[in-house]
């Protein structure tokens, strides 16, 4: 059954961010994620643990040196007719205007129960949009 490249998305809880490093090495980490429309996605540093507390996250660091960015959104399945992947290719940026922070984490709090803990996804949380201005698919979507 085909459904669209939102749909696709949307089934999915878990996709992988990827950004470049400013000695242009890739870095790529699994991500929780929310869609606004079908040209934002939102990400949050969530207070899960982290390794280090004490200076900024890898991803923020390279966002913050090269904007551009591929999100990985993949399906796996034994048997390969069913194989597909959305790439998205975008711009990413720590959103800092409140209202936007706050739209991103209500559509945050919607996918994924543990955020409605505010412990997990606390007010005015660091959270990173990525602007969409490219989708490739392949397979049985």
């Amino acid at each position: 059954m085909l459904v669209s490249v939102e749909e696709f998305i949307l089934s999915l809880k878990v996709a992988r961010l990827s950004t470049v490093t400013p000695s242009r090495v890739p870095h790529s980490v699994p991500i929780c994620f929310a869609l606004s429309g079908n040209d934002t996605i939102y990400t949050p540093i969530d207070a899960k643990p982290k390794k280090n507390k004490s200076k900024p996250l890898k991803r923020i660091i390279n966002i913050a040196s090269n904007d551009e960015v591929v999100v990985l959104f993949d399906r796996y399945s034994e048997n390969w007719t069913e194989l597909a992947y959305v790439m998205a290719k975008g711009k990413a940026k720590v959103v800092s205007d409140e209202q936007e922070n706050l739209l991103a984490a209500k559509l945050l709090e919607n996918r994924y129960i543990q955020y409605r803990d505010q412990n997990y996804l606390p007010r005015g949380a660091t959270i990173i949009g990525i602007r969409v201005y490219d989708y490739i698919s392949w397979g049985n979507l």
